[in-house]
């Protein structure tokens, strides 16, 4: 497996069911666990992150001061978000923004990309996207 420089390590409530969702409604491939600390670390195409259940560390405390997540987002690529989407409507999971196109300019090219945002069960927020695309900037 090869590691990513960054990988975020997510406190969450409960690892059970985060484990779940992540993997039936994300499609995060478990890579491994360590079971007796509530740790998980799993992959999508390369896009890699870590859940490990509330820890008793006072690093990890949720009421520090701080945005808590709050003001972040993790952009995932995907080769298709479709497959995403139908697991999210099949669990009554609502978009916390619909399915859009957005352009982003990177110097002298857009980058096409359609997208959508959902949080998952602690509240922290994903953009899901696939790339449309590149044309010239537009001036």
């Amino acid at each position: 497996m090869e590691w990513n420089k960054l990988v975020p390590e997510l406190v969450v409530e409960d690892y059970p069911l985060s484990k779940r969702f992540y993997q039936k409604i994300f499609g995060f491939t478990l890579r491994f666990e360590r079971l007796e600390e509530r740790f998980g670390y799993f992959d999508l195409d390369g896009a890699q992150i870590m859940l490990l259940e509330q820890p008793g560390a006072d690093i990890y405390a949720m009421q520090r001061p701080g945005p808590n997540g709050k003001g972040l987002h993790f952009q995932v690529e995907v080769e298709s978000i479709e497959g995403i989407l139908q697991r999210l409507q099949q669990a009554a999971i609502p978009l916390s923004k619909a399915v859009y196109e957005a352009w982003y300019r990177g110097n002298e090219v857009e980058y096409g990309q359609r997208e959508f945002f959902v949080a998952d069960p602690d509240g922290y927020l994903f953009r899901f996207y696939q790339c449309i695309g590149e044309r010239p900037a537009q001036t």
